[in-house]
């Protein structure tokens, strides 16, 4: 089904097919790379013994010999040991297809060596998976160059010495389609993982940690998916959203659009020193969602909306929800001034727990008023937002400070500086119903921002998007499509089958499966239809977490509306007049809709 504004249209499956992609990989035959034994390759190889002779498999003793021979469908076992040369993929396998090069069994393979830049290489290369390999002490990691419908996962990334920008960690250029799932990635000397010109990538279930400048951006990049990783950086900053000024030779401007970024867990950042203060995601990017993230501990602001130069002069139409930004020692939410920036709507999110801390001392408004005050969003403009129904969490009642306006030059913009509530009645244009409240976390001094029952933010949030019409067919028209999401054509994951028999199990972060969507074609008449009555509550079990759905007391505001919620968050308000829906998300990346009378 689809839900359309009239500018996007988002289609939204009221069912879904799932497909174990990982299943259908290993079709072809099964080769070994074995370093220990000493001919350059055998056809009597015996596994058991790890030598040639009283075997039938065929095996070679470096990686350049198996992938010269490796074709789709088969699979290239590599054997414990440490290797000090470059795996560069041959040849590429076809959909349903792959040509796999992974570790044997639970073995140790380790590629190692300074000069190998980069260690593993993909370029030009599709349905290739890579599983299983230690890649330690190299230049760079990985090339996705070119590279199109390949699969990375359960491999552990670690000290890349060359500080060649973003090309020293994982690298995307010109790459689609591509799924970087349950990797560990550690001590890089510049990026370590880079979306450059690429699109509809997925990130999901990955650990990165520490690198000398990004852990990951997205450059000029459309419709990519960054999922349930985990982000922490003793150096620099967590993650950058922006155009291209030239990175590879590449100048694209307001063009880094529909990016997927939720349920990660932002860490820590460093202590930037007499610089801009260094952010969990420095963003400047268009028509973007930033949901379901838990922003802790980060030096800078959670999020800052960045606005200088020329690669970051575009923050357009972004919706930023159902987040939690806490104890930063800057601010919650960063907004800054200059430049195209307009159509930014946060709702929903839980701010709390910061305290200003002057780490960038040049400035005398933020060392003599600043310090110490419990700022949760600096604002430096006065235009391009919307903030609707956000909490503010703090002990104390509504207070200045809590939201801080400057004028762009590190200097206060107001004096003195004003409430929540003052700015939620005098710029309604700008604020709307944001609360003060403890929201009642069930540890928040371990980081657990689940809300114990009772919270008063339970069910306090306002819906996303209205519906503008009843609909008709598979299209149900809302107000603003521009919070919901539809897959981008890339290809999910169910159950972790090891492509030569038996369940994977990964040392990572990652907890769902790739899943295939499809769309169901019938009109919304047609979907399931109940008599009359209150619909009932309906869960849906995904890998993520249970996401419960029920209808509210209707509110009267000239007439009675039911009200659909999720969770805090409501999703759709239809009007009374209409047949009721019911919504849930489903492994929150789909709306689905479903008519009931």
């Amino acid at each position: 089904m689809h839900v359309s504004d009239g500018t996007h249209q988002v289609s939204l499956p009221a069912f879904e097919i799932t497909v174990d992609q990982a299943a259908v990989i290993a079709t072809g035959n099964r080769l070994f790379v074995d370093n220990q034994i000493s001919s350059s390759s055998c056809n009597d190889y015996a596994p058991e013994s790890r030598s040639c002779g009283g075997g039938s498999d065929t095996a070679y003793n470096t990686f350049d010999g198996a992938t010269a021979v490796a074709q789709a469908g088969d699979t290239v076992y590599v054997r414990e040991g440490r290797f000090k040369e470059q795996l560069k993929v041959r040849n590429s396998g076809t959909e349903g297809n792959f040509v796999t090069f992974r570790n044997y069994q639970s073995e140790t393979v380790t590629i190692t060596g300074a000069t190998l830049a980069p260690a593993i290489d993909l370029t030009d290369r599709e349905y290739v998976v890579i599983q299983g390999f230690n890649v330690d002490k190299v230049g760079r990691w990985l090339y996705f160059l070119e590279a199109h419908n390949n699969i990375v996962r359960d491999n552990h990334f670690s000290q890349a010495y060359d500080s060649a920008g973003s090309k020293a960690g994982i690298f995307f250029f010109h790459a689609s389609h591509n799924r970087f799932i349950n990797n560990t990635l550690e001590d890089n000397e510049d990026d370590a993982l880079s979306l450059v010109d690429s699109e509809r990538n997925l990130v999901e279930g990955n650990s990165i940690i520490n690198a000398f400048h990004s852990l990951w951006d997205i450059r000029c990049g459309n419709y990519n998916v960054l999922r349930n990783n985990y982000f922490y950086n003793e150096r620099q900053k967590d993650g950058e959203v922006y155009d291209c000024d030239g990175q590879v030779k590449t100048y694209k401007y307001n063009a880094t659009k529909h990016n997927l970024i939720e349920g990660n867990e932002f860490d820590y950042t460093a202590n930037s020193g007499n610089k801009s203060p260094f952010s969990g995601i420095q963003y400047g990017g268009q028509d973007g969602i930033i949901r379901h993230n838990r922003f802790h501990d980060t030096t800078g602001p959670a999020l800052r909306l960045a606005l200088y130069g020329t690669e970051a002069n575009h923050v357009t139409g972004n919706r930023v929800y159902q987040n939690v930004m806490h104890s930063s020692d800057f601010a919650g939410v960063w907004i800054q001034p200059k430049h195209s920036v307009s159509d930014n709507i946060f709702k929903n999110n839980i701010l709390g727990g910061s305290s200003f801390v002057n780490n960038d001392n040049r400035w005398s408004w933020w060392n003599n008023e600043l310090k110490g005050e419990p700022v949760q969003l600096y604002l430096s403009r006065d235009s391009g937002y919307l903030f609707d129904t956000n909490a503010f969490a703090h002990a104390n009642p509504d207070q200045p400070y809590l939201i801080t306006y400057g004028n762009g030059f590190r200097e206060s913009g107001i004096d003195p500086q004003r409430s929540v509530a003052w700015w939620n009645s005098n710029e309604p244009g700008k604020f709307r119903n944001n609360m003060v409240a403890q929201p009642a976390f069930v540890d928040e001094g371990g980081r657990d921002f689940h809300l114990k029952a009772g919270s008063p933010m339970i069910d306090a949030g306002t819906f996303l998007t209205q519906t503008a019409s009843a609909g008709s067919g598979t299209t149900l028209p809302v107000k603003d499509a521009a919070y919901f999401y539809d897959g981008f054509g890339i290809p999910w994951r169910t159950g972790r089958r090891d492509p030569a028999g038996g369940e994977q199990r990964h040392r990572h972060r990652g907890r769902s499966g790739l899943r295939k969507q499809h769309p169901d074609p019938r009109p919304l008449s047609e979907l399931e239809q109940r008599p009359g009555g209150e619909p009932k509550v309906q869960r849906q079990c995904t890998g993520y977490r249970r996401l419960r759905v029920r209808r509210l007391d209707p509110v009267n505001e000239g007439g009675a509306n039911p009200m659909l919620t999720a969770g805090m968050a409501r999703l759709i308000q239809l009007p009374n007049s209409r047949p009721l829906h019911q919504a849930y998300e489903q492994n929150k990346d789909f709306l689905s809709l479903q008519a009931l009378q």
